[in-house]
């Protein structure tokens, strides 16, 4: 799901730490809500306790190579369409000329 966290994080410490934070904040969101965390991870994905013994997760069976994502996402392209990057042009203008004032 976190992607970046898939490989090495290449940034300053601080920065690091903050986007850590910032996927533990998220992560627990997505979690709170009883209808959004049975789309964000499948019901019994994580390890649980039942009648005080522990039942393991399926994650536990993935291996290395499959950990990937606990739920797979669709693959999207890239590159922006021009109209996305000319939208994100005008909205950076707007913004930028109303900081100058």
């Amino acid at each position: 799901m976190f992607w970046v966290l898939h490989k090495p994080v290449l940034l300053e410490p601080e920065k690091a730490q903050l986007v850590a934070m910032t996927i533990a904040c998220l992560h627990n969101f997505l979690r709170r809500s009883h209808d959004s965390a049975a789309i964000y991870t499948l019901p019994g994905t994580f390890d649980y306790e039942e009648n005080g013994s522990m039942i393991e997760g399926s994650w536990r069976a993935m291996s290395n190579e499959n950990m990937t994502a606990l739920f797979p996402i669709r693959k999207i392209a890239h590159k922006p369409p021009l109209k996305a990057k000319e939208i994100r042009e005008e909205l950076a203008a707007y913004f930028l000329s109303r900081v100058t004032k």
